[in-house]
């Protein structure tokens, strides 16, 4: 079964905005209700993983807390020893393989002969399904099997950041949990707690849109490529440069990055200028002084159109799709929207 892994990602870190969907995955259990399907949803960078692998350690362990951690894993039993070191035998996850942009069937074919074994411990069979969104026509289709026939005394744990993407076939027959993105403050404090050495981190999670997973990982020069990204926007919207010249010093550049940096400049734009708060701006500060001036030469209307519009181009980032091409199309947005 060289498609599907049995190490878990093992993580002692609290995340106070997971409490909210703990909550339930706790009740379910006191009331002996679990579901055999939770699909988990939410933004990339709060911790999805980390809450799913939560919950399956603690459907597997065989004498979770029952006092004051409700239904935490002891960390002690044969069952955790084995979960921690990836070799549980009642317990399996499916994710991307390397160099794969989808979930194959044949993964699936491999997860349904999983549910078919025995149970070596007297707990839960645990399966931890990863991005759910990114599973092929025929994986999905495979996976509904699973779902209409439950296997019994099994839990499958879906992860999704794409809830739309999903096959409303497979979502009904999930109990969906979504976790919400924390606040502000609850990320700072994150952060303060877990990376006290973090220089910088509210620029940091400014940049990371709000989720500290994701701040905790952005190194001065992200923060300069961002700078230097939205400059060379604006020099394009000011006529100094053309597209195909930014587009092609940029190209070679992670899509993504550059869709959820002009998203989260975006979205920051369009909160400044609601609140009246943009003339305000930092001008020493040079990524603020960009953000001023691009928010300046852009109406409050075009903003949300190109916010949506770029949205939408995450659909391709996963596809076959020419780089330069890709990266032109981002920057003629902009200046449609000036």
């Amino acid at each position: 079964m060289e498609s599907i892994t049995k190490t878990p990602i093992t993580n002692h870190t609290e995340y106070s905005w997971h409490q909210h969907c703990w909550d339930y995955f706790v009740q379910a259990r006191t009331s002996e209700h679990v579901p055999h399907a939770i699909l988990l949803t939410g933004e990339n960078g709060i911790g999805k993983l980390a809450l799913a692998n939560k919950m399956a350690k603690s459907l597997l362990c065989m004498q979770p807390n029952t006092e004051t951690a409700l239904f935490e894993a002891c960390d002690t039993c044969q069952s955790c020893k084995t979960y921690d070191s990836g070799a549980n035998p009642d317990y399996t996850s499916v994710s991307l393989l390397q160099d794969k942009q989808q979930i194959g069937v044949d993964q699936i074919r491999e997860l349904s002969e999983f549910l078919n074994y025995s149970r070596s411990f007297n707990t839960y069979r645990v399966v931890l399904l990863n991005p759910v969104e990114r599973m092929n026509t025929n994986a999905a289709n495979s996976l509904l099997k699973s779902l209409e026939e439950p296997a019994r005394n099994t839990v499958l744990i879906l992860i999704a950041s794409q809830l739309s993407k999903i096959l409303p076939t497979i979502k009904s027959r999930c109990q969906i949990l979504s976790l919400a993105t924390p606040t502000k403050s609850q990320s700072l404090e994150w952060l303060k707690l877990n990376v006290p050495e973090l220089i910088n981190p509210e620029q940091k999670l400014r940049m990371a849109s709000g989720k500290p997973l994701f701040a905790m990982d952005i190194k001065v020069e992200d923060i300069e490529d961002r700078e230097s990204f939205m400059g060379d926007l604006l020099s394009v919207i000011e006529y100094s440069k053309s597209v195909v010249e930014v587009a092609k010093s940029w190209e070679k550049y992670d899509f993504a990055t550059l869709l959820n940096w002009q998203i989260s400049s975006l979205q920051e734009m369009i909160k400044l200028t609601a609140s009246g708060k943009i003339d305000t701006l930092d001008d020493a500060d040079k990524y603020n002084k960009i953000l001023s001036q691009l928010a300046k030469k852009i109406s409050t209307e075009h903003k949300w159109q190109l916010y949506q519009q770029l949205i939408n181009q995450k659909h391709y980032i996963h596809t076959s799709v020419n780089a330069l091409m890709f990266v032109e199309s981002m920057i003629l947005l902009w200046l449609q929207a000036r």
